[in-house]
């Protein structure tokens, strides 16, 4: 299971899940043939959790996003189809109905559409968001501001002219074109880079106060 958590903001809240990296009965959950027990899922705590306000989801929380980052396939997209039509409930095995509250939100984050039905696709609102466009300034700008709130100066001048100086357009253009041992994007380079250098950040604190 890839699992993430992340603030947006102060009143919204995230939860990220890999829906291809667990099978279809550990992401919604599943019913013991023989004992006929309930097993919750990923996905199903997740939701459950949302609906009803428990452990870090809060009343306060003006957003809760459910967010599927993982190619669509049949095999658990269509148990969502309940969640995407005007319903809006999460319908389990267990006869359990999980309705989507206003205040929660489901993004599906994938490359493509090729496996997935007319049946999703006319369910939900389809954005297109071509890297070429948008690049990962976005998502560099939201790293950087992590050390401006903590008025770092020093930290964000020198990830300022770290940035500028490796990770220019000339720079990552070329490095399109030279060979490489396993494919990679643009946007796994710099999540790769920015865990490196929180935690060595993390780290030298760590032994200073020490």
């Amino acid at each position: 299971m890839a699992e993430a958590f992340c603030h947006v903001g102060t009143e919204t809240i995230c939860d990220i899940v890999d829906p291809k990296a667990v099978t279809s009965d550990e992401l919604f959950g599943c019913m013991n043939v023989k004992t006929k027990e309930w097993k919750d899922g990923v996905l199903s705590v997740m939701m459950r959790d949302m609906n009803k306000c428990q452990g870090k989801f809060k009343v306060t929380q003006q957003l809760k996003w459910v967010i599927l980052d993982g190619d669509v396939d049949p095999m658990w997209i269509e148990s969502l189809n309940t969640v995407m039509d005007d319903n809006k409930v999460l319908t389990l095995v267990s006869q359990e109905r999980i309705p989507l509250t206003p205040s929660m939100r489901l993004i599906i984050e994938v490359s493509h559409l090729k496996n997935a039905t007319p049946a999703t696709v006319s369910r939900g609102g389809v954005l297109y968001v071509n890297d070429s466009d948008i690049s990962c300034r976005p998502y560099v700008d939201t790293w950087l501001a992590k050390y401006k709130t903590k008025k770092d100066e020093i930290a964000v001048i020198s990830f300022t002219l770290f940035l500028t100086q490796y990770c220019s357009d000339n720079y990552l253009e070329d490095l399109k074109h030279r060979e490489k041992i396993a494919p990679t994007c643009d946007m796994g380079s710099y999540q790769s880079m920015t865990t490196i250098i929180d935690y060595q950040y993390n780290q030298l604190y760590e032994t200073k106060e020490n």
